[in-house]
């Protein structure tokens, strides 16, 4: 009876991470409106030693209007100058308004200074719920794979080999009497 449960429970599991990864697939921008969360890996270290690199973050709708300083957000942010948003996740140094707009000013706890955007209502994806150490380094090296096609390649290539090699040494000599 308890194997039959725990059975479920994993079917269960395992069907609602598929839809999360199909989610994220298909409409990535929509994961946390449909299913109330979203995951990011970390792959800097601007917020440790309270978010390490690594880690993945569970981050939540966010109530804007309870937002307060030193919460921990996610928002969008054009880190590099050249028009595309990229997700970060920093804490709120205070909240300010300029001609009625709220601004969020930002900074990563690790960093010495300030982040230089102005983060708005608009840009905030949401707010951080917890980490799960570690497990970041597998989506950031998947990743990195797949934007290198001769890295994929080279792992694709080994992977083989290993795979013939197995079979190879697997294989019974063949008996001569």
């Amino acid at each position: 009876m308890l194997k039959k449960v725990l059975n479920i429970l994993f079917y269960i599991f395992t069907t609602f991470l598929m839809v999360v990864v199909i989610l994220e697939l298909v409409a990535p921008s929509k994961t946390i409106d449909l299913i109330g969360f979203k995951g990011y890996s970390v792959a800097t270290p601007s917020m440790e030693p309270i978010i390490k690199v690594g880690d993945i973050i569970i981050i939540v709708k966010a109530d804007l209007d309870n937002l307060k300083a030193d919460d921990i957000i996610s928002f969008y942010a054009d880190l590099n100058g050249d028009g595309i948003d990229e997700v970060v996740t920093h804490a709120i140094r205070e909240i300010v308004y300029e001609d009625e707009v709220r601004l969020f000013r930002t900074y990563g706890i690790n960093n010495t200074s300030d982040d230089l955007y102005h983060t708005t209502d608009e840009d905030i994806v949401g707010s951080y719920l917890f980490r799960v150490p570690f497990l970041g380094y597998v989506v950031l090296f998947i990743n990195v794979m797949f934007r290198n096609p001769i890295l994929l390649g080279l792992v694709i290539l080994n992977i083989t080999i290993i795979i013939i090699l197995v079979k190879f040494i697997k294989k019974k000599p063949e008996v001569t009497s």
